[in-house]
Order: C-alpha cells, then structure tokens, then sequence
C-alpha cells in the first residue's frame, strides 16, 4: 500500500473512533435519562395507589334534591 493510501485509512480510522465514543456517550446520557424517567414514572404510580379516592356509582347515587 502507498504512504497516502495508510494515512488515509489511519484517518478514517480516528474519525470513527471519534464518532463511537460520541455516540457512546449519547447513548449513556439518553439511558440515564431514561432511567430517572422511569423512576418518576414509578414514583406517580405509587402516589396514585396511595390515594383513595371514594368509590360512587351513578347508579346508586341519589340526586341532590331527595
């Protein structure tokens, strides 16, 4: 291979490890993002099964005027 040709594919070679660890790092940023929406997530499912809300039929309810 010529001289011009291995710098070349040396360069391209850095510019793709240069991509991969940007694209690693997005990804670790997006999965930590992902995780504290879950975690918010579960934390409103539990805020919502600790209310009691009171359970009325329409059926069975009277109306305001008996």
């Amino acid at each position: 291979m010529s001289e011009l040709a291995i710098e070349k594919l040396e360069s391209k070679i850095a510019f793709m490890e240069r991509h991969i660890e940007q694209q690693d790092r997005v990804i670790l940023e997006l999965r930590n993002s992902l995780d504290e929406t879950q975690n918010q997530i579960e934390g409103l499912k539990e805020a919502l099964q600790d209310m009691h809300f009171p359970r009325t039929d329409v059926v069975d309810e009277k109306p305001p005027h008996y």
